[in-house]
């Protein structure tokens, strides 16, 4: 999760919200992959680059700026 997502000090965790594809699917970069909302405003999180996602972090988790919420394998999507 990008670090600079939200200020720390004023929330210091946010929850997954959605996962826009499902785990193993093939997704496109730039394309809506993930949903966290923070003090209950959502914020969509964009795939960095295309391939299969792997989540790490299911819907309801707990998050902090800077951890893992899945993981996309190099491929051709």
């Amino acid at each position: 999760m990008p670090p600079d997502l939200w200020n720390v000090e004023e929330a210091p965790e946010g929850v997954v919200v959605n996962w826009f594809y499902e785990e193993g699917a093939e997704v496109p970069a730039g394309a809506a992959l993930v949903e966290v909302a923070v003090e209950k405003v959502p914020y969509e999180i964009e795939a960095p680059a295309a391939g299969r996602l792997h989540v790490e972090a299911p819907v309801d988790t707990p998050v902090r700026p800077g951890d893992l919420l899945g993981t996309i394998e190099a491929g051709d999507a």
